[in-house]
């Protein structure tokens, strides 16, 4: 994904500022695990602390979305919560917001300031308790991995404490995850998925086809092909 053009600012022309601040991410509740009624699943190998939690249908809502566009990178932004338990942080995704009016190609996808306008009116609608805790963007048929590009936005503009990304290739149905841990984007080893007992036998078997490559995994040959290439086509030269 790309941001975006400002070469020539106007009054009208949206600051894009993506994260909550360090007193919110500091609010203390409960810990997931401890939850009646729900299943927390593994996809990867997640860590307990800081943890990253992805409702079922969240995920489902991602692929769902790459697999409707599967010759265009698509995106969006996450919904949800950041606060601390006894075990630590905790990052909640419970409602995804497909970003609309969006310039996309197999390599690229760039948010306008009338899709960030589109996605901040959206957020407005929705419980106030929402915050925009992430974004998520797909790489149809090329692998999940963080191009330069990519990362400048997870510094950025989702830089804050907690603040997750998300990497889809619906494709292949693989998943990679990223934050940014003092100034460097860094790969997480897995994602915590939530569901429901309604929810929970769909969610494994979601689980069962999705790949996630573990953090610090050496890059493939199509990966590693696939980079420059994605990078060049987002301008930035490889």
């Amino acid at each position: 994904m790309t941001p975006a053009p400002s070469n020539n600012p106007s009054p009208d022309d949206l600051e894009i500022e993506i994260g909550e601040s360090s007193a919110e991410a500091e609010a203390l509740g409960e810990d997931p695990a401890h939850r009646e009624g729900v299943n927390l699943l593994t996809l990867g190998k997640p860590a307990h602390d800081p943890r990253f939690l992805v409702g079922y249908p969240c995920l489902k809502q991602v692929l769902a979305h790459g697999q409707r566009h599967e010759d265009t990178e698509i995106g969006g932004v996450l919904l949800g919560r950041i606060w601390r338990c006894e075990r630590g942080r905790v990052t909640e995704v419970t409602e995804t917001v497909p970003a609309e009016n969006t310039e996309a190609g197999l390599g690229h996808v760039t948010f306008s300031h009338e899709t960030w306008q589109e996605i901040y009116n959206e957020v407005d609608r929705r419980p106030p308790e929402l915050k925009i805790v992430g974004w998520y963007h797909s790489h149809p048929g090329f692998g999940v991995f963080f191009s330069q590009q990519d990362r400048f936005i997870q510094r950025h503009f989702f830089g804050g404490e907690g603040q997750l990304g998300i990497v889809v290739d619906p494709q292949r149905m693989a998943v990679a995850a990223f934050e940014t841990r003092d100034g460097e984007v860094v790969a997480l080893p897995g994602l915590l998925l939530s569901a429901d007992h309604d929810t929970h036998a769909a969610a494994q078997g979601l689980l069962h086809k999705l790949s996630f490559p573990p953090a610090g995994e050496k890059r493939g040959v199509l990966q590693r092909l696939s980079e420059p290439l994605h990078n060049l086509i987002e301008g930035n030269g490889g």
